[in-house]
């Protein structure tokens, strides 16, 4: 079964919008294409230079985050948690 995809936007100013359109065409692709290849090459490159070592497990994190939740959506937004977590302590 494959993985459910996440969306992710991107707000470009559009002198880079219009590189990014044109860069893409001469290559062939998608900008879509074309970004998710950039993503993921800068991720690889990070990775093998070490750029997570000695910080976190990326793929410990995830597992934990599969065992702990599933595929279940927590409601709400994750900021405004982490905003009312600050408020109550600093509240106390």
């Amino acid at each position: 079964m494959q993985a459910k995809k996440k969306r992710l936007t991107l707000d470009l100013d559009p002198p880079v919008q219009r590189r990014l359109k044109a860069v893409a065409a001469l290559k062939g692709i998608s900008m879509r294409r074309y970004c998710l290849t950039a993503i993921e090459r800068a991720l690889t490159r990070d990775a093998a230079n070490g750029a997570f070592a000695g910080r976190f497990n990326i793929e410990a994190l995830v597992a934990l985050q599969e065992e702990a939740f599933g595929d279940k959506v927590l409601p709400g937004n994750g900021a405004e948690f982490i905003r009312e977590a600050r408020e109550s302590r600093s509240d106390s």
